[in-house]
């Protein structure tokens, strides 16, 4: 009997391996070591309940190009979120996710939009570079993300964001079960970081391109960058003529024929103080954006010289930062992120005297029902991502800067062995790794040397 117990207990034992080796490997099984066996990403979308309001790419010459880079589907959804994650069950907003796929067993780049989605494009070259499925997450109270706290703001929070970027990865990794990074570029890099931050496990690398991270509500760091470091001494000299000239005179200077021009326009007249904040952001706009000196000497010369044309670009900015698409982003500054100061006392002979007010920057920005907001101010979150997060991260980190952009002067002064810092001595605010123009392929290079460490493509 002992003989026959034990044939038959290890009979069992071996047939329970087997079922377990099976199921371990099964690629039936979602979330396991390989993809599961769908025909189609639409096929895989209808088994996620959360999703709704799946639409294929409209747009026939996008489909051609993202065809001739080995996208297979493309598809905008509405994913339902809840309105707090600290209370599920309670009210939900539907949030906007897009997916550009080229195949189940390949790694999947997380776009963590800090601001509207803006279409069916290739965020990066990264999911160029690793052959990667791109799903991009656009941020909630941006664009058609809009939920009911959007008229007094509760949930607009670092931590309510990352959850929502989590519930996303959570529902789609059964389907993409690879390897995973998230990406993004200015606010959506800092998105990128700060999900890592509240969610260290989720990402196998988390990557930031020209992010800042300021930790006062007026950080003048980045003015102080912005005023002495960035392109070279002739170009920061061109760039403060172009400001004294635009503050000659205070109130009856420029700024007087600008409110005028606006007002024959239709548009609203800037109080002074915003028109200093665009001023000084006009010069910023020029070194941000346009990656070549030519460029930028050319139209700083040509605001000094034409009155008019430096009128018409103070206003382009004026509305700009006005769209309403993007007025959470004031929110977000008054609420927890913070917002630069362009070292204005750096023209305090030519700012006394006037109605300019630094510390009305961002009320000016918002509506007056906002302001509440700016008495609010919480640095917590910025500040342990600054002083802790950067130097003892358990998930790997890689922030790109590039020195000519002024928003170089929010990057960490010390971080931790988790964490590469590159800086790319030429090109502008974005994150262009595959055109030498932008990048030198030595910094291209390293990044992709340090990026497939942790995702192989």
């Amino acid at each position: 009997m002992k003989t026959k117990f034990y044939n038959l207990s290890f009979a069992a034992i071996l047939l329970w391996s087997v079922l377990l080796i099976y199921s371990c490997g099964n690629t039936d099984i979602p979330g396991g070591d390989t993809p599961p066996h769908y025909a189609t990403l639409k096929e895989a979308l209808q088994d996620i309940p959360l999703i709704s309001k799946v639409k294929e790419n409209p747009d026939t010459a996008t489909m051609k190009k993202q065809a001739e880079l080995n996208y297979k589907e493309q598809y905008s959804m509405m994913f339902t979120q809840d309105l707090n994650h600290d209370d599920e069950g309670g009210e939900g907003f539907e949030q906007r996710v897009c997916i550009m796929f080229r195949g189940f067993d390949r790694p999947t780049i997380l776009v963590t939009e800090g601001y509207n989605w803006h279409g069916f494009y290739d965020a990066s070259d990264l999911g160029i570079n690793l052959n990667a499925n791109m799903v991009h997450v656009e941020h909630r109270n941006y664009g058609k993300s809009y939920n009911q706290d959007q008229h007094h703001w509760k949930y607009q929070t670092i931590a309510q964001a990352s959850a929502d970027i989590h519930a996303v990865y959570e529902a789609l990794k059964p389907i993409f079960p690879g390897k995973w990074l998230s990406t993004g570029t200015s606010k959506s890099g800092e998105t990128s970081i700060l999900y890592a931050y509240h969610y260290p496990y989720d990402m196998n690398l988390a990557i930031s391109f020209c992010s800042p991270f300021l930790d006062e509500l007026y950080d003048e760091d980045f003015g102080r960058y912005f005023m002495n470091e960035i392109s070279t001494e002739e170009n920061r000299a061109l760039m403060k003529r172009m400001i004294r000239l635009g503050l000659t005179d205070g109130e009856n200077g420029v700024y007087k024929d600008l409110c005028r021009t606006m007002e024959t326009r239709g548009e609203k007249v800037p109080t002074y103080t915003e028109y200093v904040f665009n001023l000084f952001d006009t010069g910023c706009q020029i070194f941000q954006y346009k990656a070549f000196d030519s460029v930028r000497v050319e139209m700083l010369e040509k605001m000094i010289a034409d009155k008019d044309y430096m009128i018409s670009q103070i206003i382009d900015n004026t509305i700009g930062n006005r769209d309403p698409d993007s007025y959470s982003y004031w929110i977000d500054a008054a609420k927890e992120q913070g917002s630069p100061d362009y070292y204005y006392k750096d023209f305090a002979d030519l700012l006394e005297g006037t109605s300019f007010k630094a510390d009305d920057v961002l009320a000016d920005e918002m509506n007056e029902s906002d302001r509440y907001l700016l008495n609010e101010y919480d640095n917590m979150e910025y500040s342990n991502v600054i002083n802790n997060f950067f130097v003892n991260t358990t998930c790997p980190l890689l922030l790109y800067y590039v020195h000519d952009d002024p928003w170089t002067g929010g990057k960490p002064s010390t971080v931790g062995s988790n964490v590469k810092v590159v800086i790319n001595p030429i090109g502008c605010h974005s994150s262009i790794l595959n055109n030498p123009n932008y990048c030198p392929p030595a910094i291209k290079q390293e990044v992709m040397d340090y990026v497939t460490t942790y995702i192989q493509p």
